[in-house]
């Protein structure tokens, strides 16, 4: 495999989004070039379904050189953005290669809103826009009936019972990827889409991807909307 390596004139910028002020980082030209990534995700990965999680689509295993390279650099960064206590030790939970695929009209129930990826304060996610071209970004929401746009432990409950007690008043989302605001969700920041950029949140940001199915499915690497995503949570020392 030829060298990953960041780019020496990549630019950051952090968003403060939302009325619970929270801070999201977009990273552009984040490593000198993403062709070998590509590559790598075209010819040496298998895709799969992991029913583990109600991602709309495939995913394979990132390799670690990528891992190696960029992991740090985002560490870093969450140590300068966030109020993480400086005993807690990053561990890298998962690290994949995504693509959408499960058209429109077969989404879950739980695949038709924003979702979260922890309840943890200090579990946060990348995602890494690899292909070129036109795609869709990510999404970040509020839920009306509470006002919710992270959901932690303490807020749980309380957001599944006003989730629950709102569709049944006012209907199951339909079959379709969530791309603006509806009666449930309100859309507050898109973090679009840029080949090459990388884009940093708290895992438990009420979030979606803004799928366009009729250009964004694709099981194919070289065509669709390839994305690498790194999840990172930092855990007492000694911890499982």
């Amino acid at each position: 495999m030829d060298a990953i390596a960041l780019n020496g004139h990549r630019g950051a910028n952090r968003r403060v989004v939302g009325n619970e002020n929270t801070t999201v980082m977009v990273i552009d030209d984040v490593v000198v070039s993403t062709d070998e990534l590509r590559k790598l995700a075209c010819t040496d990965s298998n895709f799969v379904w992991d029913r583990r999680f109600s991602y709309p689509g495939v995913g394979a295993q990132v390799p670690d050189a990528y891992v190696d390279v960029v992991a740090p650099e985002v560490v870093a960064l969450l140590k300068e953005a966030y109020d993480i206590p400086n005993h807690l030790e990053p561990r890298i939970v998962r690290r994949l290669f995504s693509l959408v695929t499960t058209p429109a009209e077969d989404l879950g129930p739980l695949q038709r809103v924003p979702h979260f990826d922890s309840l943890d304060e200090f579990y946060f996610a990348t995602v890494h826009y690899l292909a070129p071209g036109e795609f869709a970004g990510t999404g970040i929401f509020r839920h009306r009936p509470t006002g919710f746009e992270r959901v932690s432990q303490n807020r749980y409950a309380k957001y599944v019972q006003a989730a629950e007690s709102h569709m049944k008043a006012n209907g199951m989302p339909p079959a379709a990827y969530i791309r603006s605001s509806d009666e449930h969700y309100e859309l507050i920041e898109e973090l679009e889409y840029r080949s090459n950029r990388l884009v940093i949140y708290p895992g438990n940001l009420l979030h979606s991807g803004l799928i366009e199915p009729d250009r964004d499915l694709s099981w194919d690497p070289a065509t669709g909307r390839l994305t690498a995503n790194l999840f990172i949570d930092f855990k007492e020392p000694g911890s499982p």
